[in-house]
């Protein structure tokens, strides 16, 4: 059976100040320790002005036939070339052959992939303030509608509620201070979300002390900080991704 190194693993992303979806198996495949090739799609150029458009749709499908991305491109050591699309399937295709990216323990394990199907089909309030790294804007009662608040809630409950489980239940050297003590899928899918409260000013609709430690560690995650400096020489602007309007540059 082929393992990765022999497979060739190409992951294709979009810009990464914006997508959270890019970054989610993007985390996993780093966390792993999995190395592979990236195809870094940009919108917001000349050529592709904005997402939404004839000439982004035709970009995308350079990716795969869904048009969108992430999508894991394989070859197999025959040649046969394979392509895995969709987060969530990214990385469990990756969990196969490296297991630790969930936990251990059976129901802790069932858990994690509950809540991360949780992110993966819910929170659409929470995800409609645009992931948008380089941006920092002062909390927006306007914005934040009680369905928002009802959003943040549930994730706070989480986070709260895993951390205060591993805390209770672990060693000091078992917990690097994760949803369930060390990296897993489940906090990649997560991840993208520490950025919608730090760009968008949400900290202080956060109250328990272990979320927002929770928050903190993610932050400060080496592949999140390595994800963040790779996004930091993109100048492109997707207007699409912009809750406010984008003041036109003097």
């Amino acid at each position: 059976m082929s393992t990765l190194k022999d497979q060739q693993p190409t992951l294709y992303i979009l810009n990464r100040n914006y997508s959270s979806w890019s970054m989610r198996p993007w985390l996993g495949l780093k966390a792993a320790g999995v190395n592979f090739k990236e195809v870094l799609l940009l919108a917001g150029t000349p050529a592709v002005p904005d997402m939404g458009t004839p000439e982004s749709s035709k970009m995308l499908l350079e990716a795969g036939p869904t048009g969108k991305v992430p999508v894991l491109h394989i070859t197999q050591p025959n040649g046969e070339k394979l392509i895995i699309f969709e987060s969530l399937a990214i990385m469990e295709y990756v969990a196969e052959e490296y297991p630790s990216l969930w936990p251990s323990d059976r129901f802790e394990r069932a858990y994690a992939r509950s809540l991360a199907t949780e992110m993966a089909t819910s929170f659409a309030e929470v995800r409609s303030y645009d992931m948008n790294i380089r941006e920092r804007f002062p909390f927006d009662a306007a914005l934040f509608t009680p369905a928002k608040a009802k959003d943040l809630a549930r994730l706070e409950s989480i986070w709260a509620g895993c951390r205060d489980h591993v805390v209770k239940t672990r060693a000091a050297a078992e917990d690097d201070g994760f949803l369930f003590g060390k990296f897993s899928i489940v906090d990649a899918m997560y991840a993208p979300v520490m950025f919608r409260i730090q760009t968008y000013g949400l900290r202080e609709k956060i109250s328990n002390p272990l979320a927002l430690e929770y928050i903190e560690r993610v932050l400060n995650y080496e592949h999140v900080q390595e994800w963040v400096r790779l996004s930091l020489p993109e100048k492109e602007t997707i207007k699409r991704s912009h809750i406010y309007p984008i003041e036109p540059k003097a």
